[in-house]
């Protein structure tokens, strides 16, 4: 069951879009797979948490300054628009590399998967997804027990995100297969011979739109994201295991700042 969300204290140009990739290639919501340096040292508590990010590194100023960030509660009860709706384009893909980042469990697609998704008319090529705990997102105000990222990258370097929030569920499923292969220390990688991105979808794909920003240090804006409106299931054996890994991994939502949300389905 959904929970009431706890009161939790603690894409831009071409240019800005790559220096994120580089930023964000060991930190979460990023498309790059290697940073050419180490980015300032983030968390999720105490000192380095997100009230504090600006503070750690003046690349990240844009977490406090910005006005279009991510992530933000969404309103179930807004009109549907079908017209609005992505493609999403997803099938199997072989040797798939699973890495410890340390803020989360970040699954690194082949450069040549073909996994894509077309947002109005753009296409966006999948390069990684990861996960988060609780949900960052929320609806009606209410969180989930874990949300899934698919970070997707154009050809211009802009960013999209299509988001799964994951509700608690006994039985084992489709993501067991990643979360049980989660390496146990930060820095290690292990190879899952072959993904399906499909498997980890709900059924119903009715889609939240908005401009929002990456969840995690720099915070960069410009974002596409795209949060399915109805949970998958996450067994609540690799929700206790990926918790002893990443007790707390998410960022609290933020100001909307008047920003549009469309819901939108399948004609």
């Amino acid at each position: 069951m959904p929970v009431r969300r706890k009161d939790l204290s603690p894409m831009m140009t071409r240019r800005g879009a790559l220096a994120a990739l580089a930023l964000l290639s060991v930190a979460g919501c990023g498309g790059s797979v290697a940073a050419t340096t180490s980015p300032p040292h983030w968390d999720y508590d105490s000192a380095d948490g997100p009230e504090h990010w600006a503070d750690l590194d003046r690349g990240f100023a844009t977490c406090r300054i910005g006005h279009a960030q991510s992530p933000i509660d969404l309103d179930s009860a807004i009109e549907l628009h079908p017209s609005e709706h992505i493609e999403i384009d997803y099938h199997p893909t072989s040797s798939v590399s699973l890495l410890n980042n340390g803020h989360t469990i970040q699954a690194v697609l082949p450069a040549d998967s073909g996994n894509r998704i077309v947002v109005d008319r753009t296409p966006f090529t999948l390069t990684q997804f990861h996960f988060h705990l609780p949900s960052e997102h929320t609806v009606d105000s209410t969180e989930t027990a874990m949300e899934l990222h698919f970070v997707h990258t154009a050809a211009s370097g802009r960013l999209a995100v299509l988001a799964v929030l994951l509700h608690a569920d006994p039985e084992p499923n489709s993501l067991s297969r990643i979360l049980t292969a989660t390496p146990n220390r930060s820095g290690l990688t292990r190879t899952v011979a072959t993904v399906d991105p499909r498997e980890y979808l709900p059924s119903d794909l009715d889609q939240f739109r908005y401009q929002g920003s990456l969840t995690t240090p720099p915070c960069t804006e410009g974002v596409e994201w795209i949060v399915l409106r109805h949970p998958a299931p996450v067994a609540i054996a690799d929700l206790d295991n990926y918790r002893t890994l990443f007790p707390h991994s998410n960022r609290p939502t933020q100001p909307r700042n008047g920003r549009p949300v469309v819901l939108a389905g399948p004609n």
